[in-house]
């Protein structure tokens, strides 16, 4: 009798027996991805409560295509606190950092198909959420790692049991936010600073910070945020020649610089390259050849443990908070080749692009669409590379077999491979970003597909 893994594998031969890329029908992604924007667009906005905002829902029910009435149980490794709703409540937040990908795809389909509904209803999310939501003592948002907007309450809600503010990845819609609500998105880099940092001349600060009171403190002061903070200043400052921001990047960057150093001599890597080079080019010198230098010493600090032969026994898909895969890897590698164009990132992600060759979840892993979706843009960056056919089959077959296992006959993608409904912090965003950069690879489309790499 075949097991679990042989069935998966007949499944897979017969998708890309039914679905290849020489099918005429080569629309066959983007119709998959039109679909869920479609229904996200038509039943899942808010128009529920006395304020109708329009923002899009972070959780929905996939049967009647509507705000959940019930608490599902969540997918494998996704925590109480970080979901769209209050404790014990129905899920009714609607949360862009969660979202940060399907406003991208939103975007994009605009580009691609002529519609222009697509970006319509990515403005409005924006312009609503900054316009309406800032919080008046403190100028941050209801987003990221627990906040988010009720959507049926309308008001500003929190995951866990304090209302915390924190970052869950990079915010890249920065531009198109300083155009639709310059004065908000100012007013939230201001805040960022003033309300998250509690230390300005040590750059000190907490990854959690209140959203309705000032109360920023020390203890927490996680790198990865550190480059998140550095790049939202950074763009404010391009936006606005506000020299606060420059200040604020700079305790941020000293405190990281020092925090470098081991008490050995030794160095280890902190913040990571992506953040400081990317804002590097949006402030003048000799701030922008000190964030450069940081960022190349941190591919120096960085490097030997991502080509280090154990990275390989990383996992292929299972993931979770704090968790990622050798995918995510791979993205992370394919976001610093982009900036620097710097080889040894390019071999890595060719490499771990081999390790997903015939490979499937195991049978009784409940796997997130969000390593589906890297495992997708792994191998399509490996095609890039090599304009090898193999790597191009290989993306199509991962995504055949994602639509299968999350879309089934449904317009919206199911959480994880052991829940029904649908839920954006598990990356279905993420996933269907991919399937979009199949499209575009099989059709030569010469519009630019957002690169899948915020997921960190």
């Amino acid at each position: 009798m075949l097991n679990l893994r042989s069935t998966l594998f007949a499944l897979i031969s017969l998708l890309i027996t039914t679905v290849t890329l020489a099918d005429p029908a080569q629309s066959a992604y983007l119709d998959v991805v039109r679909r869920y924007a479609d229904t996200m667009i038509d039943r899942g906005r808010d128009n529920f409560g006395p304020v109708k905002s329009g923002l899009l829902l972070s959780a929905l029910d996939r049967t009647s295509l509507s705000p959940l009435k019930i608490r599902p149980a969540p997918p494998a490794g996704v925590r109480r606190g970080d979901r769209s709703g209050q404790p014990w409540s129905a899920m009714t937040g609607a949360n862009p950092h969660l979202d940060e990908n399907l406003l991208r795809i939103l975007y994009t389909l605009t580009q691609i198909t002529g519609d222009s509904k697509y970006a319509k209803v990515a403005d409005e999310e924006l312009t609503w959420f900054f316009k309406n939501t800032l919080s008046p003592k403190t100028d941050l948002l209801p987003w990221g790692e627990h906040l988010s907007w009720d959507c049926v309450a309308d008001k500003p809600i929190s995951g866990g049991e304090e209302a915390m503010h924190e970052f869950a990845r990079p915010w890249v819609l920065w531009d198109r936010c300083f155009e639709l609500a310059p004065e908000e998105s100012k007013r939230f880099a201001l805040g960022l600073w003033n309300h998250q940092i509690a230390n300005h001349k040590t750059g000190g600060f907490d990854r959690h910070a209140p959203y309705f009171e000032h109360g920023p403190v020390d203890g927490k002061d996680f790198p990865r945020h550190a480059g998140f903070y550095i790049l939202t200043w950074a763009h404010a400052y391009k936006h606005t020649q506000d020299a606060t921001f420059l200040t604020a990047i700079e305790a941020l960057l000293a405190r990281f610089e020092r925090k470098r150093i081991q008490k050995d001599g030794s160095q280890v890597g902190t913040i990571g390259p992506l953040d400081s080079y990317a804002a590097s080019v949006l402030v003048a010198e000799p701030l922008a050849s000190r964030l450069k230098a940081f960022a190349a010493k941190e591919d120096d600090l960085i490097l030997p443990d991502l080509q280090n032969p154990k990275s390989a026994q990383a996992p292929l898909w299972q993931t979770g908070y704090s968790a990622g895969t050798q995918a995510s890897t791979a993205m992370f590698c394919l976001a610093r080749f982009e900036q620097t164009q710097n080889p040894a990132y390019r071999e890595l992600i060719i490499s771990i692009a081999d390790r997903y060759k015939d490979s499937v979840p195991e049978e009784d892993l409940d796997a997130w669409p969000m390593p589906f979706g890297h495992a997708i843009s792994t191998q399509l960056a490996a095609y890039r590379f090599t304009n090898d056919r193999k790597y191009l089959d290989q993306s199509a077959r991962i995504a055949n077999l994602a639509i299968q296992l999350f879309w089934q006959d449904n317009p919206l993608p199911r959480a994880s491979l052991k829940t029904g409904h649908y839920e954006s912090i598990t990356g279905p965003d993420t996933l269907a970003l991919s399937l979009l950069e199949l499209h575009a690879t099989i059709n030569k489309l010469t519009i630019p597909i957002p690169s899948n790499t915020i997921d960190r």
